[in-house]
């Protein structure tokens, strides 16, 4: 069970009024059933996490955490499990001041590692309270009420904005916090990419269509397209990259969609090519299962004559998933870091 979850369920029973609940991937596999459903409002950034909790009778809404939708002082309380990434964490503080009516409650839960303390100290100031977090098990759970106060907002890199951040020869690739590697080239991908030309080449006829599965903001479907006249299709899980991935097909004039889905549940058709950087942590822990459902998703989607490049750490058994539903696989090659795989049914 997830303490920061029941901790937060906790304190919902606590509070009357409309209330509002933040959820990341920090919560993506938590038990949604310990929450109220009367007077909650679910919003996440992840696909699957929006999914389930419509299917559990949740109000829920799946975007990038854009809460321009709600006037202020819309909720009496706001449940947040902070995440991972400090400009997310820095956003949903800075909106809960215009969100919370007075008096309202600001509900943090992490654990030390995550900076719970750090936020908390300064999300009171944001809202004019002196509470801190306390401690419960291995976390700490925070109780800030929202009073007057002119306290500038928190640093958030701009959090809604899409903005050029990566360089690509000529290219200026479109980007923004929320995502993985938001503003960098992920070394796994740089080495798939380097490959594509030889991956591409194998293909006696050139290939009509590719999916990408995982596409972040979109860096391997625009290498891709820089060397194929192929019709790609992107798909992601984060509303982040979805967002930051279309705005680069549309600048650049992509041939193709980009779809959103959980490891490619939404996509439709059967591809010549797939290409995979799959995310390999699921929360704060390495999850094997993710990446053989990025696997299983791959042999759904690709063609009987198709083939797929996988980049993955070393360490992550790949080619055992691979092999144990009937798909062959080949080594391209090897790092210190990572290893690329070409597969095939």
């Amino acid at each position: 069970m997830s303490d920061p979850l029941l901790l937060l369920s906790r304190q919902q029973l606590l509070a009357d009024g409309p209330q509002l609940l933040i959820a990341d991937e920090n919560l993506s596999a938590a038990p949604l059933s310990l929450l109220q459903r009367d007077q909650l409002t679910v919003v996440t950034n992840r696909y699957d996490l929006y999914q389930r909790a419509l299917s559990e009778g949740f109000d829920c809404r799946f975007n990038d955490f854009d809460l321009n939708e709600f006037t202020a002082d819309s909720f009496s309380q706001i449940l947040y499990r902070v995440s991972k990434e400090k400009s997310v964490t820095h956003h949903i503080i800075n909106q809960s001041r215009r969100l919370l009516c007075e008096n309202g409650i600001l509900a943090m839960t992490g654990a030390k590692n995550d900076g719970i303390k750090t936020y908390t100290e300064k999300a009171a100031g944001f809202l004019g309270d002196a509470r801190k977090a306390e401690k419960h098990g291995n976390d700490y759970l925070a109780i800030l009420h929202k009073h007057s106060s002119t306290e500038p907002l928190l640093e958030d890199q701009q959090y809604p904005v899409l903005r050029p951040c990566i360089d690509l020869d000529s290219l200026h690739l479109l980007s923004k916090p929320g995502q993985f590697g938001w503003n960098k080239i992920d070394q796994g991908s740089a080495m798939l990419a380097q490959q594509l030309p030889e991956f591409l080449g194998t293909f006696g006829t050139p290939p009509a269509n590719v999916l990408d599965l995982g596409c972040g903001y979109g860096y391997l479907s625009v290498m891709t397209s820089r060397l194929s006249n192929a019709r790609i299709t992107a798909t992601d899980n984060n509303a982040a990259a979805l967002l930051s991935c279309q705005a680069n097909f549309n600048a650049l004039k992509i041939a193709g969609n980009v779809v959103t889905g959980d490891c490619g549940n939404t996509v439709d058709g059967m591809f010549d090519a797939v290409v995979c950087n799959p995310p390999f942590h699921q929360g704060f822990g390495t999850d094997n299962d993710l990446t053989a459902r990025f696997v299983d998703s791959c042999k759904q989607h690709l063609k009987p004559a198709g083939k797929a490049l996988f980049v993955v750490n070393r360490f992550v058994p790949l080619e055992k998933r691979a092999e144990d539903i009937g798909m062959k696989v080949v080594k391209v090659s090897e790092d210190r870091s990572f290893k690329l795989l070409q597969l095939q049914r």
